[in-house]
């Protein structure tokens, strides 16, 4: 696990985590619009309307290059096996000693691959950056985020639009939107530059 990561085209690409309610679907819809991928699912979501390139696995989940996984009950074998093959897992967590709790379980058992932690749903920068050193107390070297608190990403995905088209769709949205755009977009940038290192900002 390293706090750089280089951006290679074909990707895999897994949004995943033991614990419910920390935003993985609005994020994974958003990413794949953005970038013109498959969106797969275990789970049933209103995404599944939004998108025509969404589809819902119940039972086994092919693995596909250019595809974001949504997995809503990833410790399915055949979840655990497309984890396993995905070039990146981005691993949600939130200011709760639980889901933190759960991220470290999490991380321990992926260890060996490619993982960037965001902590989702932020209300103050201090929260972050107590999310980061807990982490970082066990995985030091693992690459982190952040997303604070905003209702981009869940009114993207309910007017059917990527964070990025919802963003530009309007004036109004650009201002009101304006920094949570910003660090969607420090995770967007990573999946749109062929080659390019990614360091994780500082909480």
């Amino acid at each position: 696990m390293h706090k750089y990561i280089v951006w290679n085209r074909m990707a895999i690409i897994s949004i995943a985590s033991t614990k419910g309610g920390v935003g993985k679907t609005s994020l994974a819809f958003s990413l794949a619009k953005d970038l013109g991928y498959r969106y797969a699912t275990n789970d049933m979501s209103v995404a599944l309307n939004k998108y025509n390139n969404a589809r819902y696995y119940p039972k086994k989940i092919p693995l596909y290059p250019d595809t974001v996984y949504d997995f809503g009950g990833f410790d399915a074998d055949h979840a655990d096996e497309i984890l396993r093959a995905s070039d990146i897992i981005l691993l949600p967590t939130t200011n709760d000693l639980n889901s933190i709790m759960k991220s470290l379980i999490f991380i321990k058992k992926y260890s060996e691959k490619t993982i960037l932690v965001f902590a989702n749903m932020i209300d103050n920068p201090n929260d972050a950056i107590m999310i980061k050193a807990k982490i970082h107390e066990h995985f030091p070297n693992l690459a982190f985020t952040y997303l604070r608190r905003t209702k981009l990403l869940k009114n993207a995905l309910e007017s059917g639009l990527s964070a990025t088209q919802f963003f530009e769709s309007s004036k109004q949205n650009q201002h009101l939107y304006r920094q949570a755009y910003s660090e969607y977009n420090k995770i967007l940038k990573l999946f749109t530059t062929e080659g390019q290192y990614f360091q994780a900002p500082k909480a």
